[in-house]
């Protein structure tokens, strides 16, 4: 039952991603303490969590949120194992190319 609750919490990440890019910014209304707790003590959750804010941040240019939230995701990555190849390589592709894009705009803004 808990990693149902993990996977779903998760889940609710990658559907407030589709919300924005669609142009409805939906945020979940209610956290039960569960999720909260969730949220507040696996890696693995705050990764998926910070990749598609970076990720949401990076498609319509935010470079500050860009940057808070793949800074959060790389401090995360590095406590947590890569629990499913695909996701790990979807992850790293993207953080990636995040990175490059930051660390290209924090040279062109000095």
């Amino acid at each position: 039952e808990r990693k149902m609750l993990i996977f779903m919490v998760q889940a609710t990440y990658y559907q407030h991603s589709m919300f924005k890019l669609i142009g409805s910014d939906e945020k979940p209304k209610d956290v039960s303490v569960e999720e909260a707790k969730i949220v507040a003590t696996n890696n693995s959750v705050n990764v998926s969590r910070y990749n598609q804010k970076a990720y949401i941040s990076f498609i319509f240019r935010s470079y500050d949120d860009t940057k808070e939230n793949i800074e959060k995701y790389l401090a995360c990555i590095s406590k947590t194992w890569a629990n499913l190849l695909i996701h790990h390589a979807v992850h790293a592709f993207y953080s990636g190319l995040i990175s490059f894009w930051v660390t290209r705009k924090s040279r062109d803004r000095q």
